[in-house]
């Protein structure tokens, strides 16, 4: 925001292409664009007139921003566009001297507190991290050695998705506290070795009859679970729902039809990882919205991959229309789909049509574990 920070501004954009900072998806992140006033704007930097309308439309278009500047500005221009920490880009600060790197929005759940760190490193500056959890961790002596993991960047690693934001700072809260936080996960689904404070409840328990409880309890399926006082919802994503569609449905009809079916056999829409079709249907519009508005992927295969997948309901005229033996799109997209993370896969929910001009799949995901090796 002044003509004295930009040396500082190029000097991060160098050393951050030489060493890119990991974000919490697993991309690197190497490159990084100089914006400043109109007034400032030299070659290498990108001009705008008003910061805030700059922000309103780039802020949603990057992996994260770096402010070099007040942080007062940025707190105020900000504060119209922020919908939630688990859309929000990250946000650090730093002031013009580079003594201080502020992480400001989306610590955890963004990846705001680790880009903090690694800029920090870069520039050889002191990291300013104020969230609870982080500070308890960053201790020295025995207290660090003990200290919690931050609940939501362990449900983050863990490729888990929250359902219940509300509910999650009572039980971050418990972990802080020393208290007990139940955890339900038949699935498996957080790492096998969890601080001391969690208890594992068994597979089959059912919350209904255990209504009473006050404790906090996180519960973990890619089933959907009913809302419930104290619950913390954890979808597990590891459903993938495959579709063959006619041309020019309408928009919004996959992800209505998806919806409607997940709900009828008490699977948890946000548990699906991806979408899923042949390559041709790759622009169809009523897909790629559905993709969009469940903020996953939509992978395609080839007509003839699919077509050598086998599947309980081959489908003639599918077989017809793209040259290959008969053939069923949207269970085939759906196995291969669910086989692509490196898991094994089967089919929950066989071909349902949907007004005769959609069909969809669902094929649940399971984790291979590793075979030991033996000498």
């Amino acid at each position: 925001m002044s003509r004295d920070a930009l040396p500082l501004a190029r000097r991060l954009a160098a050393r951050l292409a030489a060493a890119p900072w990991c974000a919490p998806d697993g991309r690197n992140v190497a490159t990084c664009r100089i914006s400043a006033p109109a007034r400032l704007a030299e070659a290498d930097i990108c001009p705008f007139d008003d910061l805030a309308a700059f922000l309103a439309r780039e802020y949603r278009r990057h992996t994260a921003h770096v402010f070099v500047g007040a942080t007062g500005i940025a707190v105020r221009v900000l504060a119209p566009l922020l919908r939630h920490k688990s859309q929000d880009p990250p946000v650090v600060v730093l002031d013009p001297a580079g003594r201080f790197v502020i992480s400001l929005l989306s610590g955890h759940w963004g990846g705001g507190n680790a880009l903090a760190r690694h800029l920090a490193v870069l520039l050889q500056a002191t990291p300013v991290i104020t969230t609870a959890s982080d500070q308890a961790a960053e201790q020295d002596g025995v207290q660090a050695a003990i200290a919690p993991a931050a609940l939501d960047l362990l449900i983050r690693d863990a490729g888990l998705r929250i359902l219940d934001w509300e509910h999650l700072p009572q039980a971050q809260a418990a972990l802080l506290e020393g208290q007990p936080l139940r955890l339900w996960d038949p699935c498996r689904a957080l790492p096998a070795a969890l601080p001391p404070r969690f208890e594992r409840l068994p597979e089959d328990w059912n919350h209904e009859d255990d209504a009473r409880e006050t404790l906090p309890l996180l519960a973990a399926h890619w089933r959907h679970l009913p809302p419930s006082p104290g619950l913390l919802r954890l979808a597990v994503p590891r459903l993938y729902a495959g579709l063959g569609c006619r041309r020019g449905i309408p928009k919004d009809a996959a992800l209505a039809a998806l919806t409607e079916l997940c709900a009828a056999h008490d699977l948890e829409l946000q548990a699906v990882a991806s979408l899923a079709t042949v390559t041709e249907k790759a622009d169809e519009p009523a897909l790629r919205a559905a993709a969009a508005r469940l903020r996953i992927p939509l992978r395609t295969f080839p007509a003839g991959e699919l077509a050598r997948c086998a599947t309980p309901n081959p489908s003639e005229a599918a077989g017809r229309r793209f040259h290959q033996p008969p053939f069923s799109v949207c269970e085939a997209s759906a196995l291969l789909a669910a086989r692509t993370d490196g898991h094994s896969a089967g089919l929950l929910l066989p071909k349902t049509a949907i007004q005769s001009c959609l069909t969809i799949a669902v094929a649940l995901a399971v984790p291979v574990t590793p075979t030991p090796q033996t000498a």
